[in-house]
């Protein structure tokens, strides 16, 4: 008997959960159905958006969407496409894939024109695909440098607070200790201080806690990261006549309609999962480590784990510039 009595309140709510989902219509259901699978579109810069609305920038990608039907019916994807257009080499990939069209089962070697076509289509995709690692290479170089200096005050703001609640933990068995002596001596009224000065000491040792990750700074002593590159918009490479890579990020995503170009996408999609405030100047030059001549600016471990969150995300993006390099090498390779 006393089981099923302990039980009954859990019952009651179920009951009501139970009448609630049955009162609710069946169009009221599909109706809410349909509009969390239309939450889930495609975004005009290319990327797939979910849960955010179309031309959201929450879930981007560099590269334009697939399409399986023209892939399916041997057309060179968009991808590959962009990239062959960026290297200026469509003419002589059209050429290879049209000899390999024609000659599927061929072993033979290819005409000298066609080999020496082929050659420079891998000669200029090799120097693409090295810009790609040369970039990720700097972007891992400014990671690790932010791991270090982020490891450093992350040990000094545990090793803080490890101290903290020690003294917590101390101060509250000492001022216990002494109340409840008081409160033994039938000095009842004077056995309430103790516990009001703990409970006081507690709060504010507890509210230092929380305060540690802005309080520990470590000055900005390196040069700039590659972040700069993005968030001063005006940035401009001295090789810019001759970076592929430059020129992918300064161009459109074919079959957007938002006219934007990709550097210009990605710090919209930081804005968006990352609410990042792009009048903030102050955070953004924190971020990209360029503080202005003269400035002595701080960071702290709440920026250095942006700045590192970001570095990720710009490191994936460009590598999609990988697959598009090889979509276009599966392309002009040989039978």
């Amino acid at each position: 008997m006393r089981a099923v009595r302990e039980s009954k309140p859990t019952c009651i709510v179920l009951g009501l959960f139970s009448a609630i989902a049955l009162a609710v219509p069946p169009s009221v259901a599909l109706q809410a159905a349909k509009s969390a699978t239309s939450n889930s579109a495609s975004s005009p810069d290319g990327g797939t958006v979910s849960g955010h609305g179309a031309g959201s920038f929450y879930d981007i990608k560099m590269t334009p969407d697939i399409d399986h039907g023209a892939a399916a019916a041997g057309q060179l994807r968009a991808d590959a496409a962009e990239i062959a257009d960026l290297l200026e080499i469509m003419p002589y990939v059209e050429r290879l894939r049209e000899h390999k069209k024609n000659n599927p089962s061929s072993t033979s070697e290819l005409p000298k024109p066609l080999l020496n076509a082929k050659v420079l289509c891998l000669w200029r995709i090799l120097v693409l695909a090295e810009e790609v690692r040369r970039y990720s290479a700097a972007i891992d170089c400014d990671l690790a440098s932010s791991n270090v200096v982020l490891a450093d005050l992350t040990g000094k703001r545990d090793a803080t607070s490890n101290m903290l609640n020690t003294v917590n933990f101390a101060q509250g068995g000492v001022l216990g200790i002494t109340k409840q002596s008081l409160l033994l001596s039938h000095f009842f009224n004077s056995s309430q201080m103790p516990i009001m000065i703990s409970a006081s000491l507690s709060t504010g040792l507890s509210l230092t806690n929380l305060l540690l990750p802005a309080v520990w700074k470590s000055k900005i002593t390196q040069s700039q990261n590659i972040l700069s590159h993005f968030i001063n918009t005006s940035y401009r490479p001295p090789d810019a006549d001759h970076s592929y890579l430059f020129k992918f990020f300064t161009s459109e995503i074919p079959g957007s309609t938002n006219h934007l170009t990709r550097r210009e996408i990605l710090l919209k999609h930081w804005q968006a999962f990352k609410h990042l405030n792009p009048e903030d100047h102050k955070l953004m030059r924190k971020l990209s480590a360029s503080p202005e001549p003269n400035e002595d600016m701080a960071e702290n471990i709440n920026v250095l784990s942006l700045r590192i969150e970001l570095l990720h995300d710009l490191k994936t993006h460009v590598e999609e510039v990988d697959g598009a390099l090889y979509e276009l090498h599966k392309a002009i390779r040989s039978n």
